[in-house]
């Protein structure tokens, strides 16, 4: 039976985090259950942009910290990296806090450039993926994740969070290829299964919901989850948040891959295992990818999903139109403008807009089909 922790801590407090980790380790069989003395073990926390840690946009540094003081107590050699949407690893650490971290700790902080390509003949969507080379440089990887809505998945957490190995741009080409979000939650299966990650964390002290991954509103949730199996901690993670957790699209297909535990299958334990929550949701989570006919969804595409409108508070950075995709997006007259025949509904824009506007309207026919439930 897949066993997922959920250990209570009320602040990011330097000792709170530690002691956390240490119980949630503890329920696991300690760190020396995953971490060998010489182990060089890479630590991937969420770092989408550099934004303040109270955003609750990134993995906590404090979270970082306690993780790295575990691998190297247990003898291992820890280094943290990511490859942010927006701005260099550099940067983006140093504005979330965790290039301080890894300063204080004397930990190298990688930044994911150079690539390497990696066959996986038995992926269920993907048969090959180019991802950052520091992943065949070391014996084990820890994915450090923060609990958040997403406008795309539904949820993010530790199997998500593993897509920031794949470097830079080279993550549009699968919003591209991927357009279904089964498809998407199949290739990020794959992934885990390739990057094979050693322990899954996911941050929810404070996670973030409504409009996440980026523009969504702090929400405390008190607590840290974690396990073995990433997909069986997401699983348990979504359910604490208020979601169905297995109609969650990266849920449902592993466990339609048998590389999931159900819910009622998944032991959960620590002091926070009693812990539900409602986390507001992100407005385009529900889906019609499976209940019509695809070339039917593709000609009503703009009636039957939730399309991304610019509202008036852009201030034309030009972020969106820089990071969309299909090359949807243009700059005309200091604002953002959107080809509706070009745009894949991924939300990319809407992920990564700083100043939240980039808002989701639902087409005429989607709202007919809600309001006939």
């Amino acid at each position: 039976m897949s066993k997922v922790v959920i250990t209570k801590a009320d602040t990011y407090d330097e000792q709170a985090v530690a002691l956390a980790m240490h119980e949630l380790l503890n329920q696991l069989g300690g760190i020396s259950k995953f971490i060998k003395p010489g182990d060089k073990v890479l630590l991937k926390p969420n770092m989408l942009e550099g934004l303040p840690p109270d955003k609750a946009v990134t993995t906590h540094p404090e979270i970082v910290r306690a993780m790295i003081r575990q691998v190297k107590g247990a003898g291992g050699i820890p280094l943290v990296g990511d490859s942010p949407g927006v701005s260099s690893t550099l940067k983006a650490a140093e504005k979330c806090g965790i290039l301080r971290v890894c300063q204080h700790e004397d930990v190298e902080l990688i930044p994911f450039i150079d690539k390497v390509e990696v066959p996986f003949a038995q992926g269920s969507t993907v048969k090959k993926f180019v991802l950052a080379k520091a992943y065949i440089q070391v014996d084990k990887v820890i994915s450090l994740a923060k609990m958040k809505t997403h406008s795309f998945m539904g949820v993010t957490g530790g199997v998500k969070n593993l897509f920031g190995l794949m470097v830079g741009t080279d993550k549009a080409q699968f919003h591209l290829r991927m357009k279904k979000r089964s498809d998407f939650a199949g290739m990020l299966v794959d992934l885990a299964q390739v990057i094979k990650p050693v322990l899954y964390i996911v941050d929810g002290i404070v996670g973030m919901e409504g409009h996440g991954p980026r523009n969504g509103k702090p929400k405390q949730a008190n607590i840290l989850l974690g396990g073995r199996n990433g997909f069986a901690v997401d699983l348990v993670m979504a359910e604490v948040m208020g979601y169905k957790g297995e109609t969650m699209p990266v849920a449902a297909k592993a466990l339609s891959l048998d590389l999931s535990p159900r819910m009622k299958d998944i032991e959960i334990v620590g002091s926070g295992s009693n812990i539900r929550l409602e986390f507001a949701k992100p407005r385009n989570l529900e889906s019609l990818d499976n209940k019509l006919p695809a070339p039917v969804v593709d000609f009503f595409q703009n009636q039957l999903t939730a399309k991304p409108v610019i509202a008036d508070c852009c201030i034309a950075c030009g972020r969106c139109a820089a990071h969309c995709p299909p090359e949807a997006i243009k700059m005309m007259d200091n604002k953002a403008v959107i080809d509706y025949k070009k745009c894949i509904r991924c939300y990319c824009c809407q992920e990564l807009c700083p100043a939240d506007a980039v808002k989701l309207q639902n087409g005429l026919l989607l709202k007919m089909i809600r309001r006939g439930k």
